[in-house]
């Protein structure tokens, strides 16, 4: 059977997303930041591309820019033909293009996604004006382009259902190799013009869409590392993952609190606020119990993690919210208010 005209977009939109995760996470790379937003971008234009033509019958054509025919006495015909460029191949729809077709049909391109790719174009066009040594422009770069990532990864998994369990699919945290905690404090005024603009630009959007960890999407992430030296026997080792190669984290009891904050009614709750066909019956009882069986979705723990003799529940994490995201609707988001 052949194989369909967008996958080839999709296997190279991956290439492109790994490649800029290989750059960035190098030792030592001067141009890390903006290497991975250009490659970050042509990752996103490749897949939007891809889903364009899935939608529109697997023609290639669909992502052509078009213009009018010329007719004999040089006046413009109503049929159009694709636009060449200087090699005399046809050109194809830019990001920007394919991200207004996100909007105008129904691609369903979440809006907060959205609103992330287009400030990593923003750092895209203002590479050249990066300062390498700009430790707090840094900063932003990885948080926005921790929750690209995982937007990413989100979409091409719903879209295309692509496997990408094979591949290390995260940013080194920059707390290895920068100490951010030396930023105690943060002025725009004593960064360059175009520095400054770009943080503002981004500030400003970070107070419009809050990032929320227990949201699909989000705009930007924090990620925070801590070292902590332990010789408690009592701590628990969590593989957190499928793959059989995940690495063994020790977690203390009250990292088992934090990671896994949603009592049975707590859960409940979030999903009749998430979504517009749940309902708490038989089949969503039996998703759940299976759900419960994977470590990294439920945990069971004392309630008094002094007291071995004290009443035990079950936990859930915030990631089982992605897993009810393949069984049920979500309700439409407001839309995020304009801003001039």
């Amino acid at each position: 059977m052949r194989s369909p005209r967008y996958k080839p977009f999709v296997d190279k939109s991956v290439s492109a997303a790994l490649s800029a995760i290989e750059i960035y996470n190098k030792p030592n790379f001067d141009y890390r930041e903006e290497t991975f937003s250009i490659l970050m971008i042509n990752a996103w234009e490749l897949l939007l591309k891809a889903k364009v033509i899935s939608k529109n019958k697997n023609k290639v054509e669909s992502v052509y820019v078009m213009i009018p025919k010329i007719g004999k006495n040089g006046n413009k015909l109503s049929r159009k033909t694709p636009k060449l460029n200087r090699s005399g191949n046809p050109m194809t729809l830019g990001i920007n293009n394919c991200l207004e077709i996100c909007r105008l049909s129904p691609i369903n391109l979440d809006t907060t996604c959205i609103e992330n790719i287009e400030l990593l174009l923003e750092i895209r066009d203002a590479a050249i004006h990066f300062q390498n040594d700009d430790l707090y422009l840094s900063k932003k770069v990885f948080e926005i382009g921790t929750a690209t990532l995982r937007n990413y990864l989100t979409t091409v998994r719903e879209w295309f259902n692509y496997d990408l369990s094979k591949y290390n699919f995260y940013l080194m945290p920059l707390s290895f190799y920068h100490d951010f905690d030396t930023i105690e404090s943060f002025s725009v005024n004593n960064k360059t013009k175009q520095v400054q603009n770009l943080l503002k630009h981004i500030e400003l959007k970070e107070n419009i869409i809050p990032s929320d960890e227990n949201s699909t999407y989000n705009l930007t992430l924090q990620l925070e590392t801590k070292f902590i030296r332990s010789s408690s026997t009592s701590d628990l080792l969590v593989k957190y993952g499928d793959s059989p190669t995940a690495i063994e984290v020790n977690l203390k009891d009250e990292d088992i609190k934090e990671r896994f904050p949603f009592q049975y009614k707590d859960l409940t709750f979030r999903l009749k606020s998430r979504y517009s066909d749940f309902k708490e019956n038989n089949e969503y009882h039996t998703r759940r119990r299976e759900l419960e069986k994977q470590p990294k979705y439920c945990r069971e723990r004392h309630l008094d993690p002094g007291n071995p003799k004290s009443q035990v529940k079950r936990f859930y994490s915030s990631e089982i919210l992605k897993k009810f995201d393949e069984y049920y609707s979500k309700k439409s988001p407001l839309l995020t208010p304009s801003v001039n």
